[in-house]
Parts: structure tokens; sequence; C-alpha cells
């Protein structure tokens, strides 16, 4: 195997961490909003919540070993199964290794309170949430953050855009394809239910954009200081393109909000379920294509975590 082969295996287990951490924030918040009332909907839904819990978890923590791994091996030059020796020099004598043993350790702890649940709740969310505040925050001080010292302005700064983008995609995802399905199930006995998770979701997703751009541009401004290295250099590309990504998906997130929403909450609050069955289905639909861009941006973030910043090659 050689170092191109691992390098883009590197950045698909990042991807795939990224993705099972966004998941399990994704469905602690949804599951938080479901337990406001309870009713043959959330009982339906929750069971599978925590299903997902535990698979995202495991996942999460699988890929960010195996990234770990791969990315030592490459660090050494060796083959992966002769990388060990170099596996346990990074986590002794380096920062980053500290840093990705403590994300590890928390992470594993997600994974085994999200065992010890009953199958049909989240009882222990809050642990389990700050468990996952310390995998963000060991993740932002392994990465370029940094550079500006443990614990720094920018390491926060990067841990809050972390968390507002996982709350995003965490949120459409598990609305997509655990949430919404049972939706079109619960529409005659769940409507005023199904409005209030919806606008939940709306306005969960507007905070969390205000907060990622807000953040995403500090940290854009740390890492390209000028035109010529936003448009030549690698980060400054692979910044772009999740820039473009984030925008498609705010659009698309600003077309449900403003043109589908309004019909569809109407719908729902009226004693006619039947006739929210068209905007429901209009939503679903864009809540797709959004799901779909959202993971291509998750994807460039793997591969900008791991890209060298300008002038530093």
């Amino acid at each position: 195997m050689n170092d191109g082969l691992l390098g883009v295996s590197r950045l698909a287990f990042v991807a795939l961490q990224n993705l099972g951490f966004a998941i399990v924030v994704g469905v602690l918040i949804s599951d938080r909003w479901l337990a406001r009332q309870t009713s043959s909907w959330q009982v339906s839904v929750r069971p599978r919540l925590v299903s997902v819990l535990r698979i995202a978890s495991v996942g999460a923590l699988l890929s960010s070993t195996f990234a770990f791994w791969i990315h030592c091996a490459l660090m050494s030059e060796s083959a992966l199964p002769e990388a060990g020796p170099a596996v346990r020099s990074m986590l002794v004598e380096t920062g980053f290794g500290h840093a990705w043993l403590v994300g590890a350790g928390l992470m594993l702890c997600v994974v085994i309170l999200s065992f010890i649940e009953t199958g049909k709740s989240i009882r222990l969310s809050p642990v389990i949430w700050l468990a996952l505040a310390g995998v963000a925050l060991a993740r932002s001080n392994g990465g370029h953050p940094v550079d500006a010292g443990l614990f720094s302005l920018p390491v926060w700064v990067d841990w809050l855009h972390l968390l507002a983008i996982s709350v995003w995609v965490g949120l459409v995802l598990v609305t997509t394809y655990v949430v919404t399905p049972r939706v079109f199930n619960a529409l005659s006995t769940e409507r005023l239910n199904s409005a209030a998770y919806i606008q939940s979701l709306s306005d969960a997703a507007t905070l969390a954009l205000v907060i990622l751009f807000v953040t995403g541009a500090y940290n854009g401004w740390r890492g390209v200081r000028s035109p010529g290295d936003l448009l030549q250099s690698v980060y400054g590309q692979v910044l772009l393109m999740k820039l473009a990504l984030v925008f498609v998906a705010a659009a698309l997130g600003g077309h449900n909000r403003f043109f589908e929403m309004p019909g569809l909450l109407e719908s729902l609050r009226s004693a006619s379920p039947a006739s929210a069955v068209g905007p429901l289905k209009r939503f679903a639909v864009v809540l797709h294509i959004e799901s779909v861009v959202l993971t291509g941006a998750l994807v460039t973030a793997a591969v900008l975590v791991s890209s060298p910043l300008p002038g530093t090659t």
C-alpha cells in the first residue's frame, strides 16, 4: 500500500469521524426535543435514536483510531502492521498524540454510556454532552489552532466552530433519515408535535449557521492572510470549496425556512392532516439534498484539517 492510498484512507476515516460525531450531536438534540411531550410518535422514534447513537459513537471512535494509526504510519514512513512503535512514540512524546488520546478516551466514554441506555430513551445525555464537548476541545487542541497555544482563543473559536457545524449537519442528517420518515405515519395524531419539532430544527440550524459563519471567518482569516494564499494554496482552495458547499446548504435551508415551512406549519396546525402531506414531502426533498451537500462539506473539512497552512511548507 503506497503513501497516496494511505493518505486518502486517512482522510476518509477523518471524514467518517466527523460524520459520526455530528450524528451523535444531532441524536442528542433530537431526543431532547422529542422528550418535551409523550406521544406515540416519540415512543416509536426514540429507541431508534438510541440505536443510531450507539452506531455513530462506535463509528466515530473506530474511525478516529484508524486515522491516527495511519497518520503515525505516514509520519514514520512505515507499513501499517509495523507502525506500533511510531504510535507509542506519538502518544508519549507529542502534543498531538496527547490530544488524540484524551479525545479517544472521552469518545470511548460516550460509547459506553450509549450502551448503558435502556434502549427507549437517552437518560444520560448531560454526561454525554460533557464528554462530547471534551472530544471537540481535544480535536481543536490537536489541529492548526494549537499553534497559538493550548486553550488559546483560536482553539476555543475552532471548538465552537466544530460544535456549530456538528449541530447543523447532525440535525439535518438525523431529521432526514430517522425522524422525518416517521412523521408521515403520525400526521393524523401528531401534527402539533411535528410542527414544534420542525420549528425547533429551523431555529437551531439558523443559530448554528450564524455561529458557523462568524467562527469560520475568524479561522479563515488566521489561516489565509491574503487573496494569493486563498487562490494559490491547497488550503485556500479547499477552504473555498468548503465555503461553496456551506453556502449551497445554507441556501437550501433558507428555501425550506422561508418558502416551505410557512405553508407546512400552517397545514400541520390545521384540522386536516391530509393537507400537510404535500408540503411535508417538498420539505423532506429539500432536506435530503441539504444532507448530501452537508456531507460533502464534512468531507472537505477533513481535507482542510489535514492540509498545511499557507506558508508552512
